[in-house]
């Protein structure tokens, strides 16, 4: 099965229900999900009968490499992207065009209309993300195969992990393991939080040592094209008593106490998880919750600051997201994260993720490793 042409055919008819001629795609996710090219320098315009792929001759040799059925389009070198685009559509013969407002910038968009003056631009807000939404069986192969080596490259980072290691070489390690297991590239820079340092969702990494702190939190996601998007808590494999440095981190709440509330929560969200459920009502969940197992002198909620989860795909964060004032319906297909979280400032964070496929009986768990912290060290 050829999944670009049927995707593109499924756009198509998509534009004519609501009145375009075409659709200039000009974000790169978008482009490669409908025509395959994966160079940073291009423009795709679908219309019913042929799609033109727009870019300049430093790709000539990699679009024979990646790219079927379209038209191809390569623009001199004298002449810039912008400018190009805009003759492509001055000539295409549409004259009703969508073009993606999100991705667009005002420069370019003046451009679009000083040189293609008889063309209608339309703003045409997320037309391909929402196809990108629901994943079809050769993407979900995909992330799978983005998590397996995630996990190889992790189970490797954790048994070369020393004393003497910081946050910056433990993430420069993973990045290394991830490429070592077979990555293309990192779907993100590598989160590795120790001690208190963890009360910070994306903390950047920093010379804090593996013994300045009881707990670890680690978050990573290979790309292989698609993405995976993986995180884990775990306590240290090198406690030590407290001191000066780490003292903090180790008063006030009990680690265990808090994971328990996090995976609970986790669970929680999980058995939710089913085609037409509104995502703020996963999220609600998530967060009852996490009230509910909460330890009597504190609601752990209230450190839950951010949502619950993203999709995963071509881009690590994607269609759908849980917000809580988002009214958007799980359907079978996406592929979502599902990730609550509790960042206590001067204690430190858990969080608990893994990746799902929705499916129409409920959720497939896409990653394998274990919840429990004592298991993942």
């Amino acid at each position: 099965m050829n999944y670009q042409t049927q995707r593109r055919n499924n756009l198509v008819r998509d534009l004519k229900a609501d009145g375009l001629d075409a659709l200039l795609v000009t974000h790169p996710a978008n482009i490669r999900y409908l025509g395959g090219f994966t160079g940073s320098s291009a423009a795709l315009l679908v219309m019913p009968k042929q799609t033109m792929l727009l870019s300049d001759a430093r790709y000539q040799e990699q679009i024979k490499e990646e790219v079927t059925g379209l038209e191809i389009v390569i623009r001199h070198h004298a002449m810039q992207q912008p400018e190009a685009t805009a003759e492509l559509l001055a000539k295409s013969g549409a004259k009703s065009i969508g073009y993606e407002v999100e991705h667009t910038t005002v420069a370019d968009f003046e451009t679009f209309k000083a040189k293609a003056p008889k063309v209608e631009l339309v703003p045409a807000k997320g037309k391909v993300e929402k196809f990108r939404a629901l994943k079809d069986a050769s993407e979900v192969e995909s992330i799978r195969a983005a998590v397996v080596v995630a996990e190889k490259a992790f189970r490797m980072f954790l048994a070369m992990i020393t004393a003497d290691d910081t946050e910056r070489e433990l993430a420069n390690s993973l990045d290394y393991y991830m490429r070592k297991a077979g990555a293309q590239g990192l779907a993100f820079p590598p989160i590795v939080a120790i001690g208190e340092r963890g009360a910070l969702p994306h903390a950047p990494p920093s010379a804090r040592a593996m013994t300045d702190g009881s707990k670890v939190l680690v978050d990573w996601g290979a790309d292989l094209g698609y993405k995976s998007d993986i995180t884990r808590t775990m306590k240290s494999p090198y406690p030590t008593p407290p001191t000066r440095k780490s003292k903090q981190e180790r008063v006030g709440f009990d680690f265990d106490r808090v994971y328990a509330a996090v995976k609970a929560a986790h669970l929680a969200a999980v058995a939710a998880l089913k085609p037409g459920i509104e995502v703020k009502e996963v999220d609600a969940i998530a967060r009852k919750a996490l009230t509910k197992h909460s330890p009597r002198y504190t609601d752990l909620a209230e450190y839950f600051t951010h949502n619950l989860g993203h999709g995963l795909g071509l881009e690590t964060h994607e269609a759908p997201f849980f917000r809580p004032n988002s009214d958007v319906k799980l359907e079978a297909g996406n592929v979502v994260t599902i990730e609550p979280g509790v960042y206590m400032p001067g204690w430190g964070g858990v969080r608990l993720e893994d990746d799902y496929l929705v499916t129409k009986d409920g959720a497939i768990r896409l990653t394998t490793l274990p919840h429990d912290p004592d298991a993942i060290v």
